[in-house]
């Protein structure tokens, strides 16, 4: 029987480390340029959270709910095959995550914490803190990759944590209850095969992205390498740069204005908007091209 009573403060530090890493992967990462999108999105983090929180569902439920949370935020975000790898991402990284959390709770104390307990509310706001501190990292690596994420993305870094979650989720619902009453403790194989997963993942994940902007740049070199220049004055950005890296034409201006030496106020002055939406698209264009600011965007058109 469980006798503890909900703690305000430690269900709101949970619900903050988990919406923080929804913030992070679809508002920052990939923050849609519509702000009906941008509005909705906001809404549904703290909603649909409330919602999986508030209302009683068996463990298949939880466990289908909680996966289509990021779907439905995919969707939200738009750009749908980067978005839609996030998702799938995060998901597989968050089941591994919650494997590895329930399987060493389960060997520390030969049982699962009672809801609501102290123990329990301290294992999951470790845990989604943890979720948060992935999703910065995917939000670092990714968004120095502008392209679409190909098949052997897929392959090697969504599928085999889904994997995992669908045979672990098996061996807990069949497998599990029959080993006990045969008192075979499994929990530590599992925790250990579990992190083992979490860090193969993060690092195949890190050097294939790697590989695949390296290959991308070598590309791009090969393509321009005694090609006209990419931007003049009278001439502007080349149609091949901007179809290159998938600028929008309001995109191609405000960097045409800000290769020509002008400042976010003077470009937003130019163009009848306000340095915020200046900023925001001079952001899109750092992230799309891999320039991590104004000189690195100069040295990759001007090649100086």
């Amino acid at each position: 029987m469980n006798n503890y009573e909900p703690v305000l403060i430690w269900e709101l530090t949970r619900a903050a480390s988990s919406i923080a890493a929804w913030w992070v992967l679809f508002y920052l990462m990939h923050r849609p340029p519509a702000l009906w999108r941008r509005v909705v999105l906001l809404i549904a983090m703290p909603a649909t959270y409330t919602f999986w929180i508030l209302t009683p569902m068996n463990v298949l439920q939880n466990g289908v709910s909680w996966a289509l949370f990021p779907i439905v935020f995919a969707f939200l975000s738009g750009d749908l095959r980067r978005s839609l790898f996030t998702a799938f991402f995060y998901i597989g990284m968050e089941a591994s995550i919650d494997n590895a959390r329930s399987s060493l709770i389960a060997l520390i104390f030969g049982h699962f914490l009672e809801s609501r307990s102290p123990g329990y509310y301290l294992q999951y706001n470790l845990q989604y803190l943890l979720v948060f501190v992935v999703s910065c990292f995917y939000n670092n690596i990714m968004k120095r990759y502008a392209a679409k994420p190909p098949l052997t993305a897929w392959i090697l870094t969504v599928i085999p944590p889904l994997g995992l979650w669908a045979i672990l989720t098996i061996f807990a619902v069949i497998c599990e209850p029959l080993l006990l009453e045969q008192g075979i403790n499994l929990y530590l194989p599992i925790f250990l095969f579990a992190l083992f997963c979490i860090f193969c993942n993060l690092g195949v994940f890190y050097v294939h992205t790697r590989a695949l902007i390296q290959s991308g740049a070598q590309t791009l070199a090969i393509k321009v390498s005694g090609a006209p220049p990419l931007w003049t004055p009278e001439a502007g950005l080349s149609p091949q740069f901007c179809a290159e890296f998938d600028l929008t034409d309001r995109e191609k201006q405000m960097a045409e204005e800000l290769l020509s030496g002008k400042s976010y106020k003077e470009i937003a002055d130019s163009r009848f908007v306000s340095p915020k939406t200046v900023e925001f698209h001079l952001r899109n264009i750092y992230r799309k091209t891999g320039a991590l600011n104004h000189s690195a965007l100069s040295a990759l058109i001007k090649r100086v």
